[in-house]
């Protein structure tokens, strides 16, 4: 095994981790340095899309990759790039282009924001893909902490459901199962559609790509942390929203993967609406304020016990 620092710059990276970053000032150098720490029997590199931070998250990207010169490849992004056109939002463009940077056989994948915490995660990831060819890609558990980096959940609970392997039917029927941060999967030439420029987010549109080539397996160890902070892209949001945005997603995803025949999909939309009705139903009965205090005084978890209701 070796450490990232002692890659030979010749040789073609067996895997591409995949990095995107926008006002991470406080977290990239951790996130960088849990890639970094990483022992393998394999070459790999990091692609970093750096998206015209305000905040110096650049300046410490250029530093890591004048340090790291043979691991990282830095892709400076232009917020007035032309490129960026029909692009819904902000990050698509920096999503989309770092992906397709990547030249590995496989693609491991960590926001800005988020790190890794087993140094042997990526080959462990990569000997389970290699023992296993019908898997497109594979997962595991991980931990939250908070801005400070203070744990919050030693195990997110993600997926709910835990088995060895996950099927595109569950991902539909259960809306995401496995976190960027935690997945590997195999490298294809259509992993970032460019359809991905009018979706509200990717992550699920990458993960549904690949279980139409293969099952995700499961590996059940705790190797990363997902960080809640308040600029996150969905800790940023209502649960509403966040809730109405999924099934933009899903009806993306059904128009061009043609999954619309499966009935696992509408299960799935059944779902969010569900959830988008209850969604509703909580704020016209309770403000968010006046919800949180009751839940704190009682112990009653409200969205809980409407669902009941429902049921």
């Amino acid at each position: 095994m070796q450490t990232a620092q002692y890659k030979d710059k010749a040789v073609t990276p067996h895997v591409s981790v995949w990095v995107i970053t926008y006002n991470h000032a406080r977290f990239i150098g951790q996130c960088l340095d849990s890639i970094l720490m990483q022992k393998t029997d394999f070459a790999f590199e990091i692609c970093l899309g750096e998206d015209e931070s305000s905040d110096g998250t650049r300046e410490i990207c250029q530093d890591y990759a004048r340090r790291y010169p043979d691991i990282i490849r830095l892709f400076l992004r232009d917020r007035n790039d032309p490129e960026r056109r029909g692009c819904q939002g902000v990050w698509q463009f920096n999503f989309i282009q770092t992906f397709r940077a990547c030249c590995g056989k496989y693609i491991a994948m960590c926001d800005g924001d988020d790190f890794w915490t087993d140094p042997m995660k990526l080959q462990k990831q990569v000997n389970f893909l290699n023992r296993h060819p019908d898997c497109s890609g594979c997962f595991h558990k991980i931990a939250t902490v908070d801005e400070t980096g203070q744990i919050l959940s030693p195990d997110m609970g993600y997926p709910i459901r835990r088995r060895e392997k996950y099927c595109l039917d569950y991902l539909l029927r259960y809306s995401n199962f496995s976190p960027m941060l935690s997945v590997v999967f195999r490298n294809r030439p259509d992993i970032a559609p460019d359809w991905i420029r009018r979706a509200p987010f990717g992550d699920m549109i990458i993960h549904a790509g690949n279980l139409l080539h293969g099952d995700y397996g499961f590996i059940d160890q705790v190797m990363g942390s997902y960080r809640i902070h308040g600029g996150g892209l969905a800790s940023g949001s209502s649960r509403l929203n966040n809730v109405m945005v999924t099934l933009d997603v899903y009806r993306m995803m059904g128009r061009y993967y043609g999954l619309t025949s499966r009935p696992a999909f509408h299960k799935g939309i059944r779902a969010l609406q569900f959830s988008c009705l209850v969604e509703r139903l909580i704020q016209k009965i309770l403000p968010d304020a006046l919800r949180k205090k009751f839940e704190r005084g009682y112990g009653v978890k409200i969205r809980s016990s409407v669902r009941k209701i429902f049921f």
